[in-house]
């Protein structure tokens, strides 16, 4: 699921009136939720290469309630539709991308400014917009997916150092076909 962002970056021009307003907000707190493989896969031809309902359980406590910042393709990849009970902030390079149910920006900054003052903002992808986003991260939802699965999609190397503050094994069964480990990790001081 790379989002189709390669032209976005963070080095637009603000004027000072911008720059008074976001200075007057606290920052939320940044935290990416993400399912990956030991090699890092995190998607397939615009997809992902499972189907773990625990891992999407997991997914939906961490997301619940907050604002979701993902790339298109990512939008694409939920058919188009707004994940319920979040607020759905679309990042995009394409000016022309209307999503019912998500707000359109089109800079890290502008997802930023949408999501409002609120604590909390979840990062959920794809790999480039984890990119834009990660060395602000303060945090990271991972699930550890144990198997050797094929993809064209990764998740970056975690600048600095990270500490697993929670960890939780959980074995296959009949409807997640590989075992998975749940962990928190937070960004070193």
């Amino acid at each position: 699921m790379t989002p189709d962002t390669d032209s976005i970056h963070s080095g637009k021009s603000v004027s000072s009136t911008e720059t008074r307003h976001s200075l007057d907000r606290t920052l939320p707190e940044l935290f990416a939720i993400v399912a990956m493989t030991p090699a890092r896969v995190i998607g397939q031809g615009g997809g992902m290469p499972w189907h773990l309902p625990a891992d999407l359980a997991h997914f939906k406590r961490h997301s619940r309630g907050l604002p979701n910042i993902m790339g298109r393709k990512v939008w694409d990849s939920l058919g188009g539709r707004a994940l319920p009970g979040r607020q759905n902030i679309v990042l995009t390079r394409n000016p022309q991308l209307e999503a019912l149910g998500a707000e359109v920006t089109h800079t890290p900054e502008a997802a930023l400014q949408a999501a409002g003052d609120v604590p909390r903002v979840a990062i959920i992808g794809g790999e480039e917009i984890y990119r834009l986003y990660l060395d602000r991260l303060t945090r990271v939802e991972l699930t550890l997916i144990h198997a050797d699965l094929a993809g064209d999609t990764f998740f970056p190397e975690l600048p600095g150092t990270w500490e697993v503050v929670q960890e939780a094994f959980r074995h296959a069964d009949e409807q997640n076909p590989y075992d998975l480990t749940f962990q928190t990790l937070v960004r070193a001081p």
